[in-house]
């Protein structure tokens, strides 16, 4: 196998991370946790819809879970979370006005890529490469809303077709 032609010189940046818009169709309170919700997330995929597990309960309701126009980080891999699997992690903001989804724009579909100018390059498909380049922990910091609620990264919008990706929480860290 292998082949890729010098793809590992790529430096690790935002474009490394595949975030699409997505609709959260359904959501459960976890048997075991007090702090997760279940979620089912249409992604526009082909497969159907991802469990997705967020630790929102404690921050929002489930009926303001439930419905919610959201961007998800999807290239993680699969990992269990209280013994349940999760599938991507739903992107929130956080910060002393509280917690709140990164909201995609308007007319948005499901499975629309979230892009951000200058940072051309496509997203990393193999989770194991993710992770051992720390994509997401390197990328982490450099992720917030700015003064009017748009999520940045480095300054740059989080965007698709539409326009751009927005949070209620402004100044805030996006994780």
């Amino acid at each position: 196998g292998g082949g890729g032609g010098g793809g590992d010189a790529r430096a690790v940046d935002v474009s490394w991370l595949d975030i699409r818009v997505g609709v959260i169709t359904a959501a459960e309170a976890h048997p075991e946790s007090d702090k997760l919700y279940i979620e089912t997330i249409d992604l526009g995929e082909p497969a159907g819809p991802r469990q997705i597990l967020s630790g929102l309960a404690q921050h929002l309701p489930i009926d303001a879970v439930r419905g919610a126009r959201v961007v998800v980080l999807c290239n993680l891999g699969s990992k269990k979370l209280g013994g349940v699997e999760s599938q991507g992690m739903v992107l929130c903001a956080k910060g002393e006005g509280g917690l709140c989804f990164v909201t995609p724009p308007d007319g948005s579909a499901p499975g629309a890529r979230v892009r951000f100018e200058g940072f051309a390059g496509e997203p990393e498909q193999n989770p194991k490469k993710l992770a051992k380049k720390k994509a997401w922990e390197t990328c982490m910091p450099d992720l917030a809303t700015d003064a009017e609620g748009v999520a940045c990264y480095k300054g740059v919008a989080f965007a698709t077709a539409e326009g751009k990706c927005t949070a209620a929480v402004r100044g805030a860290p996006i994780s």
